[in-house]
């Protein structure tokens, strides 16, 4: 399905909404993208020495096949499993949709789906949204809607995310991003698809 924008152009515009609301539930809320040399290596552990957090994993999603009555999405199998590998180490998961017809609606107060990812089979799943409505929400092939959730709702999945060091989180991420699909760990230790990671200090 075609798209007119990156899944990295639509994260840098939803990411700044999580991280705000988390930052005001819990006081401080940090974003992190990993890398295994930078905030995986024993540099960062020893910096880092001494400190928990609670941790969720944001996918961004793009709008595609847009017209001026629809736009549909696609939630990959990888991130289903990538959800199921984490939710082993107490990290939740969420997919995030930007609701918008063009690129500079990202620059105005748009709507985001929030697709939690534990607990889902891993499978594709195809959604279309009608933007006549109102109301807008997203539903599956066969007509159902699609479970989202608000952002108080991922405060909440965050507050009851499990308490981990420093060392036990960057062990999370390196074994979540293992992809079986890839027959191992992909480039840099992960699958092709990789969220972000928003740390709450615990």
């Amino acid at each position: 399905m075609t798209s007119f924008f990156s899944e990295r152009t639509a994260e840098y515009s939803i990411l700044p909404v999580v991280v705000s609301y988390l930052q005001r539930r819990f006081g401080a809320a940090v974003p992190m993208y990993y890398w295994a040399s930078r905030e995986g290596n024993s540099v960062a552990r020893e910096v880092h020495d001494g400190r928990h957090v609670r941790m969720l994993a944001l996918f961004a999603r793009r709008p595609k096949s847009v017209t001026k009555r629809t736009m549909s999405g696609k939630l990959n199998a990888e991130l289903f499993e990538f959800a199921d590998r984490a939710e082993r180490h107490g990290v939740p998961t969420v997919a995030g949709f930007p609701v918008v017809r063009d690129l500079f609606e990202l620059g105005e107060d748009f709507q985001t789906f929030w697709f939690p990812l534990t607990r889902s089979p891993a499978q594709e799943v195809f959604f279309q949204v009608d933007l006549t409505r109102p109301n807008p929400t997203p539903m599956s092939q066969n007509g159902r809607p699609i479970r989202t959730v608000e952002l108080c709702d991922l405060g909440d999945t965050v507050s009851s995310a499990a308490v981990l060091s420093w060392k036990a989180a960057m062990a999370a991420i390196s074994d979540a991003r293992t992809s079986p699909r890839m027959g191992g760990a992909a480039f840099w230790g992960g699958s092709p698809y990789n969220p972000v990671y928003v740390l709450v200090p615990a």
